[in-house]
């Protein structure tokens, strides 16, 4: 009887055993080959899941000495946070817990500087103090170790392996993407005098050893299922090229990218395909790189789900590019464990996709591109300045008929500028040289056909904007690709936005509507009926083609259209200002944004946009998580006031209209405005305003709304006594 059950008691400790064996716990390996672009990364491309990863971070530190100049420090403690933090020098400074730096050992310095003994922790950050409170105080308020402290509550231990130390220099930056919140790694060597190995012929004269990292990697014990890698050739090699020619630091970055190459091949034959996950990726961009403007960074997944194709993300809604906030959510969900509140990224998924290589090699050539040429939008603020004071002269100070009548075909510029830059990608796409002048050719063009076939500068201006705001409307409706490949959109390196509307458009498509539909209805050739349903239809359709979840996405921009579009409705109808009227309007406010914040909190979380994740956030944190982003948006407001080129134009178009308003009154009196064009000029006004106070952006969707206030101004006082220009 005995042996009976000593043999059944085996057998079912072999059944277990095996059971286990054949459904082992999945492990996540991330590769880090820092200072990488999607060239860099061509050789692997189609070896799974592929796509460009905006490395976006926060502002570096100073708190101690500044960091590399590719951002490795920052995006690697970002990488950790799965936000955008901020980082500098000190992100470097971590080591194995008996190892030294500055002749002391890093467990005495992270005892001294947190009063807490580590145990049973291998690698430790003795700076974890200094970056926590650094990122308490920047705008985005991440959470370095946020990564590392929700695999711990799981029950998930943690590695890290690797370095890019320099000859006098430590770089450990791949320890700030593994630690917890504590600062604390369980297993893994970071120690550069046993990883990195002599050679003359590579950058600073050393290179990582592979062999020792695979080592490392075979004696890892079973429950440790997160490991972060660091390859620190690619890192040497993009650092030592500022001491090299052009062709030598190609040379010696392609020897590195080679070397990533097959230690990627080699750590994945040691991994299991059928249930642990690969991830190759550098956490930031190169410094230097033959393609000006190339700041995006590359990730490739190979694993369950990430068999081929290219990478996507409810953060970009675009195929082919991912966020650096969106690694942690992806890691996490992967192994079955909970993201912290302060995680902004969302879990990427696959999207099969042919010749991945070939695409995005071709996306991150276009985004490059489009970086560059982006400038121009900058350099039209400063013309469009320029315009709004040679009008204020020519309508301010006596002169010739036709000074009148020039300075009323160059109020167009207002808006024949947004049309040309909403309409070049489908003429060329060529560098900053040729789009600049493209644009000026373009919008001359638009000017000039005008004076040829409208030939009423008023007409004209209503529609410019009827075209401008049908525009974009379209293009909405299609998931805004000219918007995307505007100069007057957003671009994926910069990481501001990647879907919908963004501010400079937003603050266009509401002046566009609102100028437009006043001066059209001021003509008195539509009945009074239907006026009144076509300015509900129209400042409906605007209000949801800036707010709606699957369209515009831009709260801020809704926060602005509101206000204003309750105020054009509320003026038409002869209302003045008055407390009743603005506590109605509130009230309207409140009813329109809170319409799109439940409607997109009801989504599923992978189709909810950032107002979703806003209504999710206040339900965690409460009135404080919505009084943080107020003050966010306020400061950088701030911050932009001083520093930015719009700020100006913002400034002369409030200005200058208040002028030409004081100056009408003058002249014509109470007759200046028809009751559609006082009904336009309040909401200009108060979407101005509103674009400014609701946006993080606020001085630029500001000015690209004020400027059709001003324009819509200066065309009627250009007007004489007949109503004619």
């Amino acid at each position: 009887m005995m042996m009976r059950i000593v043999s059944t008691a085996m057998l079912l400790l072999v059944l277990a055993t095996t059971a286990g064996l054949a459904n082992p716990k999945p492990r996540v390996v991330v590769l880090i080959a820092g200072s990488c672009s999607a060239r860099d990364f061509a050789g692997m491309l189609d070896e799974g899941s592929a796509g460009l990863l905006n490395v976006r971070a926060g502002r570096p530190s100073r708190e101690l000495e500044p960091g590399s100049k590719s951002g490795f420090e920052s995006g690697c403690i970002s990488l950790g946070a799965g936000a955008m933090a901020t980082g500098g020098a000190e992100v470097r400074l971590a080591g194995d817990a008996s190892g030294l730096i500055d002749a002391q050992t890093v467990r005495d310095a992270f005892e001294y500087r947190t009063g807490v003994r580590p145990r049973g922790a291998a690698i430790l950050h003795p700076e974890i103090a200094l970056m926590a409170r650094v990122n308490a105080e920047s705008s985005y308020r991440a959470k370095p170790g946020e990564l590392g402290s929700a695999l711990h509550k799981a029950g998930i231990r943690t590695a890290v392996i690797g370095c890019s130390d320099i000859p006098g220099e430590i770089h450990r930056e791949a320890v700030a993407a593994a630690m917890d919140e504590r600062g604390t790694v369980d297993y893994g060597e970071v120690d550069g005098a046993k990883l990195l190995r002599p050679d003359p012929s590579a950058p600073y004269g050393i290179r990582t050893n592979p062999t020792a990292l695979l080592d490392m990697f075979d004696r890892l014990r079973a429950d440790c299922r997160f490991v972060v890698i660091d390859y620190g050739d690619t890192f040497r090699a993009d650092s030592y090229s500022e001491l090299c020619t052009d062709q030598q630091a190609a040379a010696l970055k392609a020897q590195s990218d080679a070397r990533v190459r097959s230690f990627a091949r080699q750590l994945e034959r040691r991994l299991d395909a059928r249930h642990d996950l690969l991830i190759v990726l550098s956490p930031n961009a190169r410094s230097f790189s033959e393609i000006e403007g190339e700041r995006m960074g590359a990730i490739v997944i190979r694993g369950p789900g990430f068999s081929g194709g290219m990478l996507t993300s409810p953060s970009t809604r675009r195929g082919g590019i991912v966020t650096l906030g969106d690694v942690g959510p992806t890691i996490l969900d992967f192994l079955g464990a909970a993201p912290g509140v302060e995680m902004v990224g969302r879990p990427m998924r696959n999207v099969p996709s042919a010749e991945v290589a070939r695409t995005l090699l071709l996306m991150n050539s276009d985004a490059s591109a489009q970086a560059q040429r982006q400038v121009i939008m900058r350099w039209s603020s400063v013309a469009q300045s320029v315009i709004v004071v040679l009008l204020l002269v020519a309508i301010l100070l006596p002169g010739p008929l036709w000074t009148k009548r020039l300075a009323s075909w160059l109020a167009l510029s207002f808006v024949a500028i947004p049309v040309a830059m909403l309409s070049m990608p489908l003429v060329c796409s060529v560098g900053l040289v040729g789009s600049t002048l493209v644009l000026i050719g373009l919008t001359a063009a638009i000017i000039g056909l005008c004076a040829l076939v409208i030939r009423s500068p008023g007409r004209a201006f209503v529609w410019l904007c009827a075209a401008l705001v049908l525009g974009l409307m379209v293009d909405l409706l299609r998931g805004a690709p000219l918007i995307q490949a505007s100069i007057a959109g957003y671009n994926v390196i910069e990481g501001a936005r990647y879907y919908g509307i963004g501010n400079e458009l937003m603050g266009t498509m509401l002046g566009a509507t609102i100028a437009g539909l006043g001066m059209a209805l001021a003509s008195g050739r539509i009945g009074k009926r239907i006026a009144g349903l076509a300015s509900v239809a129209l400042l409906g359709a605007t209000f949801v083609s800036i707010g709606a979840p699957f369209l515009g996405a831009n709260i801020g921009g809704a926060l602005a259209a509101a206000p204003a579009i309750g105020v054009v409705l509320l003026a038409r109808r002869g209302w003045r200002p008055s407390a009743r009227g603005i506590a109605l309007i509130a009230l309207l406010t409140v009813v329109l944004v809170g319409g799109l914040f439940a409607t997109d909190a009801l989504r599923s979380g992978a189709a909810q946009s950032h107002a979703g994740k806003t209504v999710a956030m206040m339900s965690d944190e409460g009135a404080g998580g919505l009084l943080w982003v107020i003050e966010r948006k306020l400061a950088l407001n701030c911050m932009l006031i001083v520093t930015s080129v719009w700020s100006r134009l913002l400034g002369l178009c409030m200005a200058g209209s208040a002028a030409l308003y004081w100056w009408g009154s003058r002249l014509r009196g109470g007759s200046l405005l028809r009751r559609e064009e006082y009904a336009a000029v309040l909401g200009c006004l108060v979407g101005t305003l509103g674009a400014f106070a609701f946006n993080d952006s606020g001085v630029v969707a500001g000015a690209t709304c004020a400027v059709f206030l001003f324009g819509l101004l200066a065309l009627r006082l250009l007007e004489n006594d007949k109503g004619r220009i």
